[in-house]
């Protein structure tokens, strides 16, 4: 007979909640993405209940005394949606989202429904869907839910053995311990993939946050949860279908029902490959022999978390200690400050942050991460920290005088160059050359930047050479100021009636001239020109940046002509 599973209160959820707290503190409204299923039924009972007791708490402490230990509802959530997305791709989503929207009305919480309307826009006609244009479409949902809310947090109702299942399809694709450690509590949404309409989200994905404040509970005790406050859902029959995807088909062979030896499906024959489940759960479970087999899995993975989260600070503290001003979009180390990386573990984190922080793939993207590929981390890795010291430079170079850096160039991967440099520390300056063996304020250092564009002539895509087109745009704004993505890494915004005024908005119109962004310096900074017929291009606004000593540094920072500002957006955070 099975022991009694005790259900969730909302005094334990109220812990758990505090895990995911986004960098910025909470904002006001949170939706929950509310399936109609059981976890996501009971997130929205929990987090409803604790917003509710928050918000009685608050209007009880009128005039609460000074030394009051009780807890404040500053900073938290006050008000709790919901939002249902129906992809209308199986017969039972029309009673899913009858489930969901009687929960919020039981619950009394506002309900919006999101429909995927596949064949207009950019959503492909329904019989072209795979499972992963299903879950992009699913986030651009959930993106709009959060946007018609008002809010910028969402809240997922993944669990621990969600993430036991994550951990163990990640295992597969070879992921280190980043991939086995699986979702965060907290993470910030990001400007989504390159050449993907559905899946951009651009400067606002940065502004946006999603939240899984259940990730260190059972699927069971959810379960208790509905049961013990007597919650109606409705269960996915998809989910229970192994053939139907490969989390599937790793849910059912963990449930002790299905085969755990899996053939995974590709494009080509080649692509396809056996997985045999069996072994990472006995890695898995190697790892916390000290816990009781039921629990194994989701303590292993958690504790994997953990570890992540020491790993992601580490770096954080290394980057604080090495980094030294530089122009804006680049990343300046100190050599020395980065010799406290010690493990692998601890570089590659390092480097997948800073390639993430300095490329012009979209933020948080695969791609400005290097595709995640521990092979190109390895050999960035031998460039910064490498195996055998380096000789002492023997050679002069004769146009300074100085001795030649034996250190090179190299190309690292998501878009960006690596230079070697040397630092005067007194200064704040650099130098491409050896360092001055007789200047004790002169170090070795390493500076990250965005590779040079492309020529035009070399390629027919404006993005291959940062040259954007915004004529279009300024003509039909969408209010008194229009903000452009550029290069995703700066915001430009636009003043548009006094950009159309200095522009001539009837030559724009006419075609007779345009407005672009293109690239400016070394390092590929912004800067706005206006092409006519009769003038040709000249620049009307320039990134402006000021570091004392430094070359091409502007006085008045982020200033160009009074109807443009602009700013670096991308962040060094691990989240």
């Amino acid at each position: 007979m099975p022991g009694f599973i005790p259900p969730i209160t909302p005094a334990e959820f109220f812990h758990h909640l505090q895990r995911c707290i986004p960098p910025g503190g909470w904002h006001s409204r949170i939706v929950v993405a509310n399936s109609g299923g059981p976890d996501s039924v009971a997130l929205l009972y929990l987090l409803a209940s604790v917003v509710r007791q928050q918000n009685e708490l608050q209007h009880s402490l009128d005039d609460p005394p000074l030394d009051s230990n009780l807890p404040s509802r500053y900073g938290f959530p006050q008000v709790v949606g919901s939002a249902h997305v129906n992809h209308n791709m199986q017969d039972a989503a029309g009673h899913m989202e009858v489930k969901a929207t009687q929960a919020a009305k039981w619950l009394s919480v506002s309900h919006i429904v999101e429909r995927v309307p596949w064949g207009a826009g950019p959503f492909p006609p329904l019989d072209k869907v795979d499972e992963r244009i299903a879950r992009e479409a699913r986030y651009n949902r959930i993106f709009r839910a959060m946007q018609r809310f008002k809010t910028n947090v969402v809240a997922f109702a993944h669990h621990g053995d969600d993430q036991v299942e994550t951990a163990i399809m990640r295992m597969s694709h070879g992921s280190g311990t980043r991939g086995i450690a699986a979702m965060r509590p907290v993470r910030r949404w990001g400007m989504g993939n390159r050449d993907n309409v559905i899946d951009t989200f651009g400067l606002s994905g940065m502004r946006h946050w999603i939240v899984r404040p259940l990730l260190n509970v059972s699927k069971d005790r959810l379960l208790a949860t509905c049961e013990a406050n007597k919650l109606d859902y409705v269960n996915d029959p998809t989910n229970f279908q192994p053939d139907m995807t490969f989390r599937n088909a790793i849910r059912d062979a963990l449930s002790g029902k299905g085969p755990t030896v899996l053939q995974t499906t590709g494009s080509s024959p080649s692509s396809c490959k056996t997985v045999n489940v069996q072994s990472y759960i006995d890695e898995l479970r190697a790892t916390v022999p000290d816990v009781r087999p039921a629990d194994q899995l989701r303590e292993a993975v958690r504790r994997y978390g953990l570890r992540m989260e020491e790993v992601d600070t580490r770096v954080t503290n290394i980057l604080d200690n090495s980094r030294l001003q530089s122009p804006p979009s680049t990343l300046l180390l100190r050599s020395t400050g980065l010799e406290e990386a010690a493990t692998e573990e601890v570089r590659f984190a390092l480097i997948r942050r800073c390639l993430r922080y300095v490329s012009h793939g979209p933020w948080g993207s695969i791609w400005s991460e290097a595709g995640g590929d521990h092979r190109i981390y390895a050999r960035i890795s031998n460039n910064l920290w490498p195996s055998e010291p380096l000789p002492p430079p023997q050679d002069i170079d004769p146009q300074t005088g100085f001795p030649k850096d034996p250190r090179r160039t190299f190309t690292a991967g998501a878009g960006v160059v690596v230079y070697p440099v040397t630092i005067n520390t007194h200064r704040g300056t650099i130098v491409s050359r050896g360092p001055d063996p007789a200047n004790r304020n002169e170090e070795p250092g390493w500076i990250f930047a965005r590779a040079p564009p492309h020529e035009k002539a070399q390629s027919g895509n404006p993005e291959m050479h940062a040259v954007l087109d915004v004529t279009e745009e300024l003509l039909a704004p969408r209010g008194p100021v229009h903000t452009v993505l550029y290069d995703h890494r700066f915001a430009v915004h636009f003043d548009v009636a006094r950009t159309l005024g200095a522009f001539s908005r009837e030559e724009l119109a006419a075609g007779k001239a345009r407005v672009r962004i293109e690239p400016d310096t070394k390092w590929v900074l912004p800067k706005v020109v206006l092409s006519t017929e009769e003038e040709g291009t000249r620049r009307e606004a320039r990134f402006r940046w000021f570091l004392p000593h430094w070359k091409g540094a502007h006085r008045k920072p982020l200033v160009g002509r009074p109807f443009v500002k602009m700013q670096f957006v991308r962040k060094l955070d691990a989240i």
